[in-house]
């Protein structure tokens, strides 16, 4: 497994970097420090399975790594993690297909539970943070839409059609959809199918942005 930390603090990419290798010694582990070195490393082979990347890095205020990464393939394997929780940007990254987000004041516990539940396929939040994916985005431009393939998964998912139907109405593999599925439940703050279909049945009555 190759795994990329992009962060500017060396003590932090140091840090994750010793626990991800203590419980998978066989992975490859490198680190970037800025938006730019992460940008070179991206475009070397090995090319990176994962992607751990600070939200907030000093060479890059506008986030446009982080927004090149949500228009990429690259997303579906990244997590995202900070110190300073942002839900606009964990939702902005959810909509686009990011698997996760872990703060770094997280314990060592919690962010190998939650790599865990992101290798099995989930969408991770730590269950403390899942509030801030609930709160309506009131800053300017706030409706942010899923990408057209988790809109696809979406609506499928509206009609009651089972993960394998899915994955062979659209051409994807079982376990492509169980991530995708996972990402448009935690976008719209639900656990599951049922949830899903009596929220966006009320938004829909109500008028209300699916995105929002």
């Amino acid at each position: 497994m190759n795994i990329l930390i992009v962060d500017d603090h060396p003590l932090t990419c140091q840090g994750l970097a010793a626990l991800l290798a203590a419980t998978r010694p066989q992975a490859r582990i490198q680190s970037a420090y800025s938006a730019q070195q992460a940008r070179l490393t991206l475009q070397k082979l090995p090319a990176p399975e994962w992607i751990f990347l600070d939200i907030k890095l000093p060479d890059d205020p506008q986030h446009l790594l982080f927004k090149q990464l949500c228009d990429s393939p690259w997303i579906d394997h990244t997590v995202l993690i900070s110190a300073e929780p942002e839900h606009r940007l964990i939702r902005t990254a959810l909509a686009a297909g990011a698997r996760g987000f872990i703060p770094k004041t997280a314990d060592p516990d919690l962010v190998l539970s939650g790599f865990e539940h992101i290798l099995a396929g989930e969408f991770y939040v730590p269950p403390a943070l899942t509030g801030l994916l609930r709160e309506p985005d009131t800053s300017a431009g706030d409706s942010r839409a899923l990408s057209p393939r988790l809109q696809q998964v979406q609506e499928l998912l509206l009609r009651g059609m089972a993960n394998k139907v899915i994955a062979r109405e659209l051409g994807l593999s079982d376990h492509t959809v169980k991530e995708y599925v996972s990402s448009v439940l935690a976008f719209h703050g639900v656990g599951n199918r049922l949830e899903l279909v009596l929220r966006l049945g009320a938004e829909r009555n109500s008028g209300g942005n699916l995105a929002a």
